[in-house]
């Protein structure tokens, strides 16, 4: 697939004419790296001074606690966009560490580029408005949300607002009386409810670690 094609399956460029797409292409230095399995594509803590897209191939984000107790990964497939909102605003870093699991393409624009492509394309600054307001969005709402009352939700609750998005496949690294601490649950409870999901092959879980194929199935 051409460049052009590439770019126009990407949030942010979506609603572009092929003529814009290639006025953006000709005027505006690109980055393009590539990254093989299992390389770091993106250091947690890294300053993000530029705008970046997966362009292709499969990557996974993680997310640690602060204290280090537990790990969030969840595979993050192309085309998307990394961390917009990292961009600007108070802390401009990036929150998580991207690991390549296929060979991946990434490209770059650089913050100078970024914001005057804003202003010349209405449709890139609508577009990147709208991711970021969509993620804050979703984020105030989280307090008001029902409390979950089994266990299950429970589960999928801690997992769901660590992540970008509600569903897909995540891994988990979490020892299970640090878990059944963070839901205010017993181990043993914690414990009997995770076989159950086992069983219905909704995850898999051995040694602190618990692999979820696709979160959405954990919704009671």
């Amino acid at each position: 697939m051409r460049l052009h094609d590439r770019l126009l399956l990407l949030p942010l460029f979506q609603g572009m004419t092929r003529n814009d797409i290639e006025t953006v292409v000709a005027h505006t230095r690109l980055g393009f790296s590539k990254c093989g399995k299992g390389k770091v594509i993106i250091e947690d803590g890294e300053p993000c001074d530029h705008l970046r897209f997966l362009l292709q191939g499969e990557c996974v984000a993680t997310s640690v606690a602060d204290d280090g107790s537990y790990s969030i990964g969840e595979i993050i497939t192309s085309p998307e966009v990394i961390q917009s909102e990292c961009l600007f605003g108070l802390h401009q870093r990036y929150t998580r560490t991207l690991t390549a699991t296929t060979e991946c393409s990434i490209v770059s624009i650089n913050k100078n580029d970024v914001m005057r492509l804003m202003s010349e394309f209405d449709i890139f600054r609508l577009n990147l408005l709208n991711i970021m307001s969509t993620r804050t969005q979703r984020l105030s709402r989280h307090p008001w949300r029902k409390l979950p009352e089994t266990i299950r939700q429970k589960i999928f609750r801690f997992i769901e607002m660590r992540c970008t998005k509600p569903a897909g496949h995540k891994m988990l690294k979490i020892k299970m009386e640090v878990l059944a601490e963070h839901i205010g649950e017993s181990r043993l409870n914690v414990s009997r409810c995770l076989n159950e999901l086992e069983n219905e092959g909704v995850l898999t879980h051995s040694r602190a670690i618990m692999n979820i194929p696709a979160l959405e199935r954990l919704i009671d």
